[in-house]
């Protein structure tokens, strides 16, 4: 069996409609390894986004700040990001329209009184407000936050 390592065009796909449809070529079933890898290659397509370390854009948010957004999901109003921090940089106290998960990826901070590590997790809730953020060291946090609030920064 050739194993197929193109990907089809949209002229190729065009071009088989059309000779699907003028009758000239008769409906064979594929062999059943065929369709399954096919249909493996269909939905790796539209299973999501990719993006590498080296991909996306920072922006700048704050002194010694950065964020990289990831996704935004508006069936469930979320923005998936990274948000970058300088040894000594601080984010203000803020306010949350909607609920905001944070996750440190590498490096320390502190979330008002609270210290948080490499590895740890922290759930501020819809409508409520904390304390600056503070990295010492520097840190990278991988945040899920109500796309309001994103967009609103």
């Amino acid at each position: 069996m050739t194993k197929m390592t193109d990907a089809l065009t949209t002229d190729d796909l065009t071009l088989l409609d059309e000779l699907a449809a003028s009758g000239w070529l008769e409906p064979v079933a594929p062999p059943a390894a065929a369709k399954a890898q096919l249909m493996d290659s269909i939905r790796s397509l539209s299973a999501g986004t990719t993006i590498r370390s080296h991909e996306g854009n920072w922006r700048h948010q704050l002194p010694g700040i950065e964020v990289k957004l990831l996704s935004r999901d508006a069936t469930r109003g979320t923005a998936t990001m990274l948000m970058r921090f300088a040894p000594g940089a601080i984010c203000p106290p803020h306010d949350h329209s909607g609920a905001e998960d944070s996750f440190v990826v590498s490096g320390s901070c502190r979330i008002g009184g609270i210290a948080l590590n490499a590895g740890d997790f922290h759930h501020a809730e819809a409508d409520s407000r904390h304390g600056a953020v503070v990295s010492d060291e520097g840190c990278v946090l991988l945040l899920v936050v109500d796309e309001h609030d994103y967009v609103a920064a």
